[in-house]
């Protein structure tokens, strides 16, 4: 038997950005450029690029329909550098309008239906195709794509859709929420009502779990449920393998299969940074000083995008790159036996 290979060490890069997604919220893209929010003296909102140490002020979506949209929100951002989101007003989350932001500046979308009381763009592909969701008059959320000027439904049942993700080969993922007369032909009713979904190549895929993520190869992570915990899984070709034996969920794969995500340890609710890889399994890569942390995105240079709070109190944003000379070092987790998701 081979021993495990030793883990990798991580740069803990501490990120300007407004914490958590109250505002701003947050992308990685695999140049290891980060977008985020950051707050101005007169209480907007401006999104902000961090690309190695140096941050640039990229402003905000132009006021649409009135200057009083001033609350954008970033969700997405592709390897050109194209990042899309939401921007509202200071009263809430509603109403909404999705933006693009690309080197043309701003483009703010128009309602998908002029009922709709909001949209958000979730994300961007390396060909600037575009998911995300609509709030209909009803606050039902209905799954789009935008592409070359042009919204198109996703073939994806659900009383509520939402679409998270697009690869470069225009697959989609994200979670629609059952009915509960759907739930009840199932024999569901007391599960959790988010299931995961891919659309792409023509067909549409339910997955018995949810999922946050894709990656170019096909294979997405999220969660699914077993005597009623919910753990990090992994979907490959429709199946659902848990990677992680403790209450958890995944966030972000990457095109070696590498897994992030956040857990929570035995009689602790705070949450946790995990990394998961093929052949190592799960390593804990909290940063040192923080109390609780939880990844948002992961790169294919293995970049990893996470926040949480430090011991000071501090809410933060951080970037923890891989550096043979890195102060943090992954802590491995009990191995688990992978299991199929049910």
């Amino acid at each position: 038997m081979h021993p495990r290979p030793a883990p990798g060490r991580y740069q803990v890069w501490p990120l300007p950005f407004i914490p958590f997604s109250g505002t701003g919220g947050e992308a990685l893209n695999r140049h290891g450029a980060v977008v985020g929010g950051i707050a101005n003296s007169d209480g907007s909102v401006s999104i902000a690029q961090w690309h190695q140490g140096l941050l640039t002020d990229l402003g905000a979506p132009p006021g649409f329909p009135d200057h009083g949209y001033d609350r954008p929100r970033v969700f997405g951002m592709n390897d050109r550098g194209a990042i899309v989101g939401t921007i509202h007003t200071g009263a809430g989350d509603l109403p909404s309008r999705s933006f693009i932001h690309d080197h043309d500046g701003y483009t703010v979308l128009p309602l998908r239906r002029p009922t709709d009381l909001g949209g958000a763009a979730i994300g961007i592909n390396s060909r600037g195709e575009v998911v995300g969701y609509a709030h209909t008059a009803r606050r039902k959320l209905v799954a789009w794509l935008w592409s070359n000027g042009v919204y198109s439904s996703l073939p994806v049942s659900g009383t509520s859709t939402v679409a998270l993700a697009i690869n470069s080969h225009g697959t989609v993922v994200g979670n629609r929420t059952l009915g509960r007369f759907r739930r009840l032909l199932s024999g569901e009713l007391r599960a959790t009502c988010q299931r995961g979904y891919i659309v792409g190549r023509g067909t549409t895929q339910y997955l018995d779990g949810f999922v946050n993520a894709i990656n170019d190869r096909g294979e997405t992570a999220g969660g699914s449920s077993r005597d009623g915990i919910t753990m990090a899984t992994v979907f490959r070709g429709g199946l659902g393998t848990v990677i992680l034996g403790l209450p958890s969920f995944a966030v972000g794969i990457n095109s070696s299969a590498d897994v992030v995500g956040c857990y929570q340890r035995a009689q602790d609710n705070r949450r946790r940074l995990f990394i998961w890889s093929p052949g190592l399994g799960a390593s804990d890569l909290t940063p040192d000083g923080y109390v609780s942390a939880q990844a948002a995105a992961l790169n294919d240079r293995g970049d990893i995008l996470g926040f949480g709070a430090t011991t000071g109190g501090q809410e933060q944003y951080f970037l923890l790159t891989p550096a043979a000379e890195g102060a943090l070092s992954p802590k491995a987790l009990a191995a688990t036996p992978p299991a199929r998701a049910r």
